[in-house]
């Protein structure tokens, strides 16, 4: 396996937003005693702040010096994350959250167009990274309602320490990138790049259509256990149940998806065959075993096509625009994550779950057109 060093910075950055994320609505109700529509704009302003810091970090990735761009996001997140240690009161914990959230987004997006120059060397390292993130991830959710029993403190300053120690890590480990100069575009290939740039907005919107149906599995899914006399703890387990899974299979996918243009799209098709069929399993069932088959069809779902989207993405990108490029992708999952409670309890409101799950089932179906659309930068 190639570059540990990464792999592993990857997994730190994980862990600190595993630490925080999980417990974000329960301290914001529970112990500073703001109402559940109060924690839900706090938590609009932090996916906001990090889609800003997705943008402005890739394109300061591509503009300006890589190294420099993530000590100064590593910085920020660990003040921001240091301050809410010393001061988790109200009202400067919503403003240090959300620069928390810019920063974070900048960082992500430095390191993931960092991943995107050493894909070139290094095929499988998206399938590698998201492994060591789904792990870090793991056991920081694990470890989130253990600390924040302790104490709030201990959850914000864990969460710098490894912010930190990832600091440190780029520092030492990285080495800078090394562009190679984009020939000079004759004129004949606008047509070209309009077709590239139509390709990455499509991706783009899957992207965003996908996370916005799965943060139900986050939000709404449990309410809907709940109402079905399926326990919280049983709920939780699904994610437990979902982690050991990608840990268990996801290091065999390499050797049945070969990096290739051909593969990366037929594994966005199957994944969102995945995607869809998780949520027809769970209409009108009180069953527990088929929330369990259907969070194992979401597990299988992001491995197969969320691991393939920044993949398949970087092969519209070149050395001047990596960075921007992979920022944009990451934008569209907060986006995506952003909106998904929001547009399921509308539709859920208006409708019910039944009809809101059908209507998701159908249009993972109907991503499959623009991503069968897609082809290769090179055959252009």
């Amino acid at each position: 396996m190639k570059n540990k060093a990464v792999l592993f910075t990857n997994m730190l950055v994980n862990m600190g937003i595993g630490l925080i994320m999980p417990i974000t609505t329960l301290y914001i109700h529970g112990t500073l005693h703001k109402s559940l529509v109060t924690a839900g704009y706090v938590l609009f302003c932090f996916s906001g702040a990090m889609m800003l810091g997705n943008l402005i970090g890739g394109h300061l990735f591509d503009h300006w010096r890589q190294k420099p761009l993530m000590y100064l996001n590593g910085s920020g997140v660990v003040l921001a994350l240091l301050l809410l240690g010393l001061f988790p009161q109200w009202p400067i914990y919503p403003i240090l959250i959300t620069l928390y959230g810019f920063c974070l987004g900048g960082l992500n997006s430095a390191i993931n167009g960092y991943i995107a120059f050493l894909q070139i060397e290094d095929p499988n390292i998206f399938n590698n990274g998201y492994w060591f993130a789904s792990l870090g991830m793991g056991a920081a959710t694990f470890l989130s309602g253990i600390l924040f029993g302790v104490s709030i403190r201990f959850v914000f300053f864990s969460s710098a320490f490894l912010f930190l120690v990832t600091t440190v890590i780029i520092k030492i480990m990285f080495h800078p990138v090394h562009k190679h100069p984009v020939p000079t575009q004759k004129k004949v290939d606008s047509d070209k790049k309009n077709h590239f740039l139509i390709s990455i907005l499509l991706i783009c919107f899957v992207m965003v259509v996908i996370w916005i149906c799965y943060e139900q599995w986050n939000s709404n899914v449990s309410v809907l256990m709940i109402s079905k006399h399926i326990s919280v703890p049983k709920y939780s387990l699904l994610f437990t149940i979902s982690t050991i899974e990608v840990i268990i299979v996801q290091p065999f996918m390499n050797r049945f998806f070969k990096p290739s243009f051909r593969s990366e799209k037929n594994r966005i098709i199957l994944g969102l065959l995945s995607f869809a069929f998780s949520y027809l399993v769970i209409i009108d069932t009180g069953d527990y075993w088929r929330y369990v088959l259907g969070i194992t069809l979401v597990t299988f779902g992001e491995m197969l096509a969320l691991i393939a989207i920044p993949a398949i993405l970087n092969r519209y990108a070149n050395d001047q625009n990596r960075g921007t490029i992979q920022s944009l992708g990451s934008f569209s999952g907060s986006m995506g994550r952003a909106l998904g409670p929001l547009f399921g309890g509308y539709l859920i409101t208006t409708f019910n779950y039944s009809w809101t799950f059908w209507g998701m089932f159908l249009v993972h179906l109907l991503l499959i057109l623009p991503i069968l659309s897609l082809q290769n930068k090179k055959s252009k």
